[in-house]
């Protein structure tokens, strides 16, 4: 278990209930990663929401000729695995350690189910998850731009 005031200075978190950042702090553990160190792999379930404590990771994409590009690079504070509350629950990029640190990774099924019987926490969840994808959205349409 982790602090639910660690928890509360995420954006992702912003508005939530005291209660509801104590119930999302029992499913929550932190780890560590290193420089190169795959976190997740596209493709796969999507099994934890991860909030980055430290380092740097880098969002990677596989292109159809196989080719990775790196999307994003995310720093502390950013939430990553967001794919863990969105069915599917598939994981649509790959995410890679660029600088060693560490993370919160909160887990998927226990997290849907707080949102689901407590739906004011679960908006809030769900308002920062679109907030952090909007932010996402924007970067890479900036990365897209600088490209051409």
């Amino acid at each position: 278990m982790i602090s639910p005031e660690l928890l509360r200075s995420f954006p992702l978190f912003s508005g939530a209930t005291s209660d509801c950042l104590k119930d999302i702090a029992m499913i929550s553990r932190e780890r560590t990663f290193d420089s190169e160190e795959t976190l997740f792999h596209e493709g796969n379930v999507a099994t934890h929401l991860c909030l980055l404590l430290s380092g740097e990771v880098s969002i990677v994409y596989r292109l159809g000729d196989n080719q990775e590009v790196v999307a994003d690079s995310l720093i502390k504070g950013d939430a990553f695995g967001w794919s863990a509350l969105l069915e599917p629950h598939q994981l649509t990029a790959s995410c890679r350690g660029a600088k060693s640190g560490k993370f919160i990774a909160i887990e998927a099924a226990g997290l849907r189910l707080i949102c689901d019987e407590t739906h004011a926490c679960g908006y809030h969840i769900v308002r920062g998850v679109s907030k952090a994808l909007r932010d996402r959205l924007s970067a890479m349409r900036v990365q897209i731009a600088a490209a051409q």
